[in-house]
Formats: structure tokens, sequence, C-alpha cells
């Protein structure tokens, strides 16, 4: 009889540990993307993007409007990083400059944005795409500057594939 309630008791202690470590590793999972979201590896390739020296190449007189920004898509979980410049001169003729310096990057041209540019490279085991863009294409509003467009630079990858430009 004791030998049965020993047996019972070590059974559902068992059965409570492995219930207690099953939801733990859910937890972990949740936390770390699960089926939605961004993963730590994804945060992690978003630092890895803003680093891109693509992001740096600007012509001598757009400079730089705020700052480096890197970040996570949590609805299509893909990795992120842009910097966002002025430009005093026309549209084309700064287009044409980041064709020039994508080319040179190692930047293959993609489908062209209805208000920029795309590219794609590979790196390590993901694409990455760079876009070129105008806030002002999506109605967003820049800081005002006299004679000056805002545009953005921004790099995106995603280790299950799901970014685009």
């Amino acid at each position: 009889m004791k030998v049965r309630r020993v047996r019972k008791v070590l059974v559902l202690g068992l059965l409570g540990l492995t219930v207690l470590a099953g939801c733990g590793v859910a937890g972990v999972w949740a936390a770390s993307g699960g089926l939605y979201g961004c993963t730590f590896r994804d945060e992690a390739l978003a630092e890895e993007l803003a680093a891109f020296a693509i992001l740096d190449v600007r012509p001598p007189d757009a400079p730089k409007s705020g700052k480096r920004y890197s970040n996570c898509d949590e609805d299509d979980g893909f990795a992120a990083a842009g910097q966002h410049y002025e430009h005093t001169g026309p549209r084309e003729e700064l287009l044409a400059f980041y064709r020039a310096m994508a080319a040179k990057d190692g930047w293959q041209p993609g489908r062209d944005r209805r208000d920029g540019l795309c590219f794609s490279k590979p790196y390590g085991t993901v694409t990455a795409h760079l876009s070129v863009w105008f806030p002002s294409s999506y109605g967003i509003e820049g800081e005002p500057r006299a004679n000056a467009e805002e545009y953005g630079l921004e790099v995106t990858a995603s280790h299950d594939g799901s970014a685009w430009c």
C-alpha cells in the first residue's frame, strides 16, 4: 500500500514538474516571437543592418535629418534600419546618384517603387533589401525646410524571407 502511495506521489510530482517546464519553454518561445512578431534573431539582425555603410552614402548637399534607426516590424516580422536625409536638387538627380552608389556597393536593382528605388543583395543567409523612398509620397510630413525634400534610405531583411522593399 505504501509503495503505491509513494509511486502515485512521484508520478504526480513528475507530471507537475513536466507541466511547469513546458510552461517555461512556451513562455520563452512566446517572448522570442513565437508564431507572430519578431524573434531575438530579428532584433539582432536589425542592429546589424544599422551598420550597413550604404546608409551613410549621400550627396554632398544632403544633410542628415534625424537619427539612424533600427527596429523589427512586429506585424511582418522583419528587421529594418534606416536614415533620413534632405535634398534640395531634383528628385531624378538623387535617384540617379543612388542607382550608381548602390551598384558600386554590390546592390542589384529590383522593381522600382512608385516613389523611389529598390535594390537587393545577399547578406549571410538572408537577402537584404535597400529602398530609397520619399515620405511625402505617403502623406507623411517631415520637418518643413525651405526648398528641401526629405527622403529615406532603409535596409530590410528577414530570416524567413518576408522582407521586401
